[in-house]
């Protein structure tokens, strides 16, 4: 038996579309996992752009006098206010955070003791951090 140049087409067809779904299914990457809120490591200072530690995530072990370059950039800082900060500083020496609105620790400050979260801190934007001393 012969088949027509239609017939033939529409089969090409449709395995390419059953191809392309199999592709899309079984070749899909798994969805990224969220990170369960407030998700940050002992030791840091975290922020957030969502609220209850939700969003994007920066997190520093040390004090930064510029969120925008290296060596610990935010990404998303000079974009989207902190909404969101959890300082889970453990060292004896330091009792809080001090966080500003720009470089080199300069404009307005936000202080967030050890271990305080804070939700809905500011609609503002920060850039830079230090750890007070006792």
């Amino acid at each position: 038996m012969q088949q027509t140049g239609v017939s033939m087409g529409r089969l090409k067809k449709s395995l390419s579309i059953f191809s392309l779904a199999v592709v899309l299914v079984v070749g899909a990457p798994p969805a990224a996992a969220q990170a369960a809120a407030w998700d940050c490591p002992s030791g840091h200072l975290c922020v957030w752009d969502g609220l209850s530690g939700t969003g994007g995530r920066c997190s520093w072990l040390n004090a930064d006098n510029d969120w925008y370059s290296s060596p610990n950039v935010c990404s998303w800082a000079w974009n989207y206010p902190v909404r969101s900060v959890y300082n889970r500083g453990t060292s004896t020496a330091y009792d809080a955070v001090i966080l500003y609105g720009d470089a080199n620790y300069q404009t307005g400050e936000f202080v967030i003791a050890q271990g305080e979260k804070r939700s809905g801190l500011i609609n503002g934007y920060l850039r830079s951090h230090k750890w007070r001393l006792k």
